[in-house]
């Protein structure tokens, strides 16, 4: 929502000598304001609305643990909308690891593991949402839809990941999945409880 002052304005303006001058200045600067929150995708009086869903997400690996996905997103946006990848071994996401495209609607393909560190086998799940960096991010739409198809990347290569941390100014332990850039402006840093002897 953009900044309006155009009824103070218009008073302030009616005041002899400078009023005007003034006037005009602060409307000047209202433009720029509110064109600037455009162009960066923030709401100068608060936060924007989460984007919609977008409407597909397609996986593909090349079965030697290159993976590949690509976003479909169709809804009417806005100029700096960003989109996210999460994968997770887990098909409730509940530490994915975050991808971020930026604007780009196309993952860089990445290798993953098809064996953990005790050689078993192991599938991941992907999902993607988009987020304007002054809002809320949308929802997740998974690979495969409700029930999340998963993704065996092929090859022999092993390697448990190490947890995720997550992203933006969501929980640093990695369980707080789907936040992309965060919900929160600031998060308040994490201390630990300090040891009594």
């Amino acid at each position: 929502m953009a900044v309006s002052i155009e009824k103070e304005l218009t008073i302030l303006g009616q005041v002899p000598g400078f009023g005007q001058y003034l006037s005009n200045a602060l409307r000047l600067l209202v433009n720029g304001v509110n064109n600037l929150g455009q162009n960066v995708a923030v709401d100068p009086n608060g936060k924007l609305p989460a984007p919609p869903a977008v409407q597909q997400l397609t996986v593909k690996t090349n079965g030697m643990g290159l993976v590949h996905a690509v976003i479909n997103d169709s809804n009417p946006i806005s100029k700096n909308l960003h989109y996210f990848v999460e994968y997770d071994t887990n098909p409730n996401f509940s530490q994915p690891h975050v991808a971020h495209l930026g604007v780009s609607r196309t993952m860089h393909p990445i290798t993953l593991p098809a064996l953990d560190d005790n050689n078993n086998p192991q599938k991941f799940y992907f999902r993607a949402y988009s987020q304007y960096p002054g809002g809320d991010p949308g929802a997740p739409v998974k690979f495969g839809g409700t029930s999340p198809t998963p993704v065996n990347p092929g090859g022999t290569q092993a390697m448990t990941l190490i947890p995720s941390t997550g992203s933006g100014t969501a929980q640093n332990s990695g369980q707080e999945g789907g936040k992309g850039f965060g919900e929160v402006l600031i998060r308040p840093s994490v201390t630990s409880a300090k040891r009594t002897a």
